[in-house]
């Protein structure tokens, strides 16, 4: 799905000054904030329509998948399981990066889209 085709309570989350990451409920990236950008060090035009996986190191992958759709089984508000220590693969060069990551859930035109609310960890 195109930025063009997303409605516009997903679009205006744009310019969104912290680094959110929304995916739609098929699990595909479908916005990266500009903060986002810097963070993961990729451009969202480059993996919008990627599976969010692709931010996930590859060792957790498919673990990654099945915490996603229990999530969208029962979506809320809430942090991400501190306890799994959550980290970012950067696309680019596959630099670990560890993150705090809390879930918002939007749903818009019977649509679950999932807002995630990212910052670096530096603990």
């Amino acid at each position: 799905m195109s930025s063009t085709e997303l409605p516009s309570a997903v679009t205006s989350l744009q310019s969104a000054s912290e680094a959110l990451v929304v995916v739609d409920q098929e699990g595909q990236i479908a916005l990266m904030t500009a903060a986002a950008e810097a963070l993961f060090g990729v451009a969202s035009d480059d993996i919008a329509g990627e599976f969010i996986e692709m931010l996930v190191p590859e060792k957790k992958r498919w673990g990654h998948q099945a915490y996603r759709r229990g999530y969208q089984a029962e979506p809320n508000d809430r942090e991400m399981d501190p306890g799994l220590e959550p980290e970012l693969e950067r696309p680019m060069d596959g630099t670990l990066v560890p993150i705090h990551v809390r879930l918002e859930p939007l749903r818009v035109d019977g649509r679950l889209y999932v807002i995630a609310h990212v910052t670096e960890r530096t603990d």
